[in-house]
C-alpha cells in the first residue's frame, strides 16, 4: 500500500485496524511512533495540562493577553496524540444538538447559537492566520437526510437556524432520486493533525516550553500554588494552571470527577476513489463536495482528503479494543457496510486504514470551563464533545482569561460561556423539538400523498 510514492508502515498484526499506532492523519502527518521524556523544570508560573487543541489554542492565547507569561505545556504523549490527531477535521459552524432543542424555547440560546456561529469562523481564520499549513479550507456542512423523519428534522432544524439567524440552504429534490433533501451550512475543514504541529510551532516560538512524554498523576493545591506530579514520579509548582486533557482526565487525581463521560468513535480511510466513486459522492451532494453528515442512527459523516474518503459514524461507551487506537473486527465490518450503503451504485473502494479515538462528552455536551470545585488554582477546560475541533478553538481566549485570572475581554465570547453555563438538558424544548418534527412529518406525508392522488387523476 503506497501513499505519494511512499511505502505506508507495516501494521503490528496482518488486520487493518488492528495493531494500529496512529490515525490516518497522524501517518501522514508524520507524528513520531516512539514519544521521549522531555526534561521537567521544577517551577512555572502557569501550567497547562494536555497537547491538543484545547491546551496549545489556551497557551497560545494566554501568550497574546500575556506576552510574559511564563508557561509550561505538559502533554502525556506527544501533541496530537489523542483525539486532536484522530477526528474528522470539522470546524463546526453549529453548537451542540442540546442547543437546537433550547433555542426553541430560549431567545438568548438562540442568540448565543448566532455569536457562536460567527465565532466560530473567526477562530478558523485565526488557525489559519497561526498554522498555514493546517490546511484549514471553507467548505459546506451538509445535513443529510436519510428518510421521511430526518427529512421532516431538517425541516424543523431550518425553523431554528432561521429564528437563529444563521444562514443556510436547502436542497429538495424533485426527480432525482439520488440526491437527498439536505440542508447546507458555510463550514470550514482542516488537516486535525496538522493543525496540531502548528500551533505547537506557534506556541514554542512564542514561548510556551513544551514537555512531551509527561504524564501527568496527581494535582494538589499547596498554600502556595499547586504541585503537578507525573506518572514517573517528577513533580512540577505552578501559581496556576489549566486542564485540557478531555478524554483522558479520568486517569488524573485531582480531588473531584468532572460531570463527563468518554465516549469511543472509529473511522477509516479508504484507498483512491475511482472515477465512478468522486461522481456518486458529488451526485450525493448535489454537485459539492462537502462535510456530509447522514442523518440516521449510525450519524455517518465523511469528507474527501487527498482523493480518499475519510468516513466515520459508530460510537460505543465502552472500550471494545485492546489498543489506544485499535478497531475491533466488528465495527470495522459496520464501517465498511454503511461505507456501502453511502455509495450505493458506485464500486466501493477498499478500506486502507482504520483507527479509534476517544472524547470527552458532558450531558448537554457542551464543555465545562470554569474553576475547579476542589482545587482553587486550577481551571477546568474540558467535556468538548463531538463539535470539540470548532469549539476548542473558538473558545481558547475564555480559558486563557481565567487561567490568568482576567475578565473574559470578548463580550460576544463572554456571552457565549453564560450561556453554556446555564444550560441545562431543555426538556421542553426538546418535547416541542420532537412535536415539530412529527408535525412536519405529517405535513409532508399529507403532501406526498395528495401528490400521488393527484397524478392517478
Amino acid at each position: 500500500m503506497r501513499d505519494s510514492g511512499r511505502m505506508l508502515p507495516a501494521k503490528a498484526t496482518t488486520g487493518v485496524g488492528q495493531g494500529v499506532a496512529q490515525s490516518y492523519w497522524q501517518r501522514i502527518g508524520g507524528m513520531p511512533l516512539q514519544q521521549g521524556s522531555g526534561t521537567l523544570p521544577r517551577s512555572s508560573r502557569f501550567v497547562v495540562i494536555g497537547g491538543g487543541f484545547a491546551g496549545l489554542a489556551t497557551a497560545l492565547r494566554m501568550k497574546e493577553l500575556d506576552p510574559a507569561a511564563e508557561i509550561v505545556l505538559l502533554e502525556a504523549k506527544s501533541v496530537g496524540y489523542g483525539a486532536s490527531g484522530r477526528n474528522g477535521g470539522l470546524v463546526s459552524p453549529l453548537a451542540a444538538p442540546v442547543w437546537l432543542a433550547a433555542a426553541m424555547q430560549d431567545q438568548s440560546i438562540a442568540r448565543a447559537m448566532r455569536l457562536l456561529n460567527r465565532k466560530a469562523d473567526d477562530a478558523a481564520r485565526w488557525a489559519n492566520a497561526t498554522a498555514p499549513h493546517a490546511e484549514v479550507t471553507p467548505t459546506t456542512l451538509l445535513l443529510e437526510a436519510q428518510g421521511a423523519v430526518t427529512n421532516a428534522g431538517i425541516s424543523q432544524v431550518a425553523r431554528i437556524l432561521d429564528r437563529a439567524e444563521i444562514e443556510y440552504r436547502r436542497f429538495r429534490p424533485r426527480d432525482s432520486k439520488s440526491i437527498k433533501p439536505a440542508l447546507a451550512i458555510d463550514a470550514n475543514t482542516i488537516n486535525p493533525y496538522a493543525l496540531v504541529r502548528g500551533l505547537a510551532d506557534a506556541a514554542r516560538q512564542a514561548g510556551v516550553e513544551i514537555v512531551e512524554g509527561a504524564p501527568v498523576k496527581d494535582i494538589e493545591q499547596e498554600q502556595s500554588g499547586l504541585r503537578i506530579t507525573l506518572a514517573d514520579g517528577r513533580a512540577i509548582t505552578a501559581e496556576r494552571a489549566v486542564l485540557c486533557t478531555n478524554a483522558y482526565t479520568p486517569s488524573l487525581s485531582f480531588g473531584e470527577v468532572p460531570r463527563a463521560k468518554v465516549v469511543y468513535n472509529y473511522m477509516i480511510a479508504t484507498e483512491q476513489l475511482s472515477p465512478s466513486a468522486l461522481e456518486r459522492l458529488a451526485t450525493v451532494s448535489n454537485g459539492e463536495r462537502p462535510f456530509v453528515v447522514e442523518l440516521n442512527t449510525a450519524y455517518v459523516f465523511y469528507r474527501l482528503h487527498q482523493g480518499r474518503l475519510v468516513f466515520g459514524g459508530i460510537e460505543k461507551s465502552k472500550q471494545v479494543a485492546p489498543g489506544d487506537l485499535d478497531v475491533p473486527a466488528s465495527i470495522l465490518a459496520g464501517l465498511d457496510k454503511l461505507l456501502g450503503e453511502t455509495l450505493s451504485g458506485a464500486p466501493k473502494p477498499a478500506v486502507a486504514e482504520a483507527w479509534g479515538g476517544r472524547f470527552h462528552m458532558t450531558t448537554t455536551d457542551l464543555p465545562i470551563i470554569g474553576p475547579s470545585a476542589s482545587v482553587p488554582s486550577l481551571v477546568l477546560n474540558i467535556g468538548y464533545g463531538g463539535t470539540g475541533v470548532a469549539l476548542t478553538l473558538t473558545l481558547a481566549p475564555v480559558a486563557a482569561a481565567l487561567a490568568l485570572g482576567r475578565q473574559i475581554e470578548d463580550a460576544g465570547l463572554a456571552e457565549i460561556h453564560r450561556a453554556m453555563r446555564n444550560t441545562r438538558l431543555p426538556l421542553a424544548g426538546g418535547v416541542k423539538f420532537v412535536a415539530g418534527v412529527a408535525g412536519e412529518y405529517l405535513r409532508q406525508l399529507r403532501e406526498r400523498r395528495n401528490g400521488h392522488v393527484s397524478q392517478g387523476r
